[in-house]
């Protein structure tokens, strides 16, 4: 039986890490897979199971940080859902919701999810950062809140047909920004770090480059660089069926 309130080294936790990874990549295949071949009762199925295991993963994750965690510290500076990835995450939920009720934002939210999920949440696998993280539990809860991301973005894409363009790119920068202004005030009245707008994370990143703010306006510069190459899976599949 796991215990997810045994605390364990940096190597533990790494290997902890990589370990949920590997399940989360068969996690994703599977979804995929699943998602190209799903009628139209097993879509609607398996899309509320997604939404219900994505709002309990939120859950078991404050709860964590509460009650299960003796050596988190919850703060205001830290624990609001105000990183880009906490944004990307309920994007995607509401990117599933609206394919189940037909809302009209459904691809406003599906290149949001898209965009911050395949930039800020694969990053946040690729590169993990250990701040705050001392137990199974906590790693849990981080990779899931990433991890998530991609599965539902995936089946968004082979369910349901969700493509990304150079006009969602658009759309994604400009809503990033406009965030930027209300997430940039909040931290400087509570002095708090969200979006890592005030400092980088504390990871080894090849696209964090320079001190503030010089490494916020070279993610301006890269941001539709990356989009760019977010959008050529589906120049392929288009160029391809033609």
């Amino acid at each position: 039986m796991l215990d997810f309130t045994l605390q364990l080294s940096d190597p533990q936790l790494y290997n902890a890490h990589w370990n949920i990874t590997y399940v989360m990549v068969f996690a994703w295949i599977f979804i995929s897979v699943l998602g190209f071949q799903a009628g139209e009762s097993l879509k609607y199925k398996i899309t509320l199971i997604l939404v219900l295991l994505s709002f309990f993963q939120e859950v078991f994750d404050y709860y964590n940080r509460f009650f299960l965690s003796e050596l988190y510290i919850v703060k205001i500076q830290t624990d609001l859902p105000l990183h880009l990835c906490h944004f990307a995450y309920w994007f995607s939920v509401l990117g599933m919701l609206a394919q189940v009720y037909n809302y009209k934002n459904k691809q406003f939210f599906f290149n949001c999810a898209y965009f911050l999920g395949f930039s800020g949440a694969f990053q946040g696998i690729v590169t993990v950062d250990l701040t705050g993280i001392f137990t199974f539990g906590d790693m849990l809860s981080l990779h899931l809140q990433h991890s998530l991301i991609i599965l539902n973005v995936l089946w968004l894409i082979f369910a349901y047909g969700m493509k990304f363009n150079l006009k969602g790119v658009m759309q994604v920068f400009l809503f990033t920004n406009i965030l930027l202004i209300f997430v940039g005030i909040i931290n400087t009245v509570i002095e708090s770090n969200y979006m890592f707008l005030c400092k980088p994370p504390d990871v080894n990143n090849p696209f964090l480059i320079g001190d503030w703010p010089f490494y916020l306006i070279i993610l301006e510069l890269i941001f539709f660089i990356y989009g760019y190459f977010l959008c050529l899976p589906f120049v392929v599949v288009r160029f391809f069926k033609k």
